[in-house]
């Protein structure tokens, strides 16, 4: 599933007016492990393909690890931030700026930006890591905003 196909809410919004319950952090988990079979999914279909053969191993990994359903980890948190920078540079590779020149422009012309294919596939996949990422970062923080009020009240 690609992010253009699908209307997902800002995890933000996710949270908003929410009581932080156990009944509410499981929907999170559950939100978030869906999310890792989507970014599974394109990690095998999408970007281990346009990679590199040296950066496809870390890629693999990552998608092994969130089609296990052992997510809610800080380890895989740390990978996810680390391997989005790594798209960020092949998706910088493939993006091209330059200056588009028209006699009607107040300026004589603008900035545009081309992305080739490839790159465009990798920015899709770059927000649903960045999405995946912002959901695991999210109920590990409300699995620790429950244990530590819980352990206040007590």
């Amino acid at each position: 599933m690609r992010a253009g196909t699908r209307a997902m809410p800002c995890p933000s919004e996710l949270l908003e007016g929410a009581a932080m319950t156990p009944e509410f952090v499981t929907r999170l988990a559950a939100l978030a492990i869906m999310q890792a079979r989507v970014v599974a999914g394109d990690l095998h279909d999408i970007v281990v393909p346009l990679l590199p053969p040296a950066k496809r191993t870390f890629a693999t990994s990552i998608a092994r690890r969130a089609e296990s359903g052992n997510i809610l980890e800080e380890d895989l948190l740390r990978d996810l931030e680390t391997f989005s920078g790594v798209l960020a540079r092949q998706i910088a590779a493939g993006t091209h700026v330059y200056w588009q020149g028209d006699d009607n422009h107040v300026r004589g012309g603008y900035r545009a930006v081309h992305r080739e294919p490839e790159a465009r596939e990798l920015a899709q996949v770059a927000a649903e890591l960045a999405l995946l990422a912002d959901m695991i970062l999210e109920t590990l923080s409300a699995v620790r905003a429950v244990r530590e009020t819980a352990a206040l009240i007590d």
